[in-house]
Order: structure tokens, then sequence, then C-alpha cells
């Protein structure tokens, strides 16, 4: 498997789940990885900022 190859598998959009974003409380219908169980999701314009 050539390496972008690899990075197009690995970064596809996870589907087929809701989750919910942690700040508004509003669905997120498509990841690009697997979130962690014991970790928030946000959506991109919740994120808090980084320090």
């Amino acid at each position: 498997m050539q390496k972008g190859n690899r990075r197009r598998h690995l970064f596809r959009p996870r589907e087929g789940e809701v989750w919910i974003c942690a700040k508004c409380g509003k669905p997120i219908e498509e990841l690009p990885f697997i979130p962690s169980k014991d970790r928030p999701v946000y959506h991109r314009e919740c994120l808090p900022p980084k320090n």
C-alpha cells in the first residue's frame, strides 16, 4: 500500500453513528476519526482554544 493511499484510508469520514457536541449539544453526524469514549467531541466551531 502506498503512503498516500494509507492516509486516505485513515482519514475517511466516520458515518452511521451520531455523536453529541460537548459544548453546544447539537448532533455531529460525521467525524474524520474514531472518537475515544472517554474524551468529548466538538463541532469545529465549538472547539476550545489551544493553549
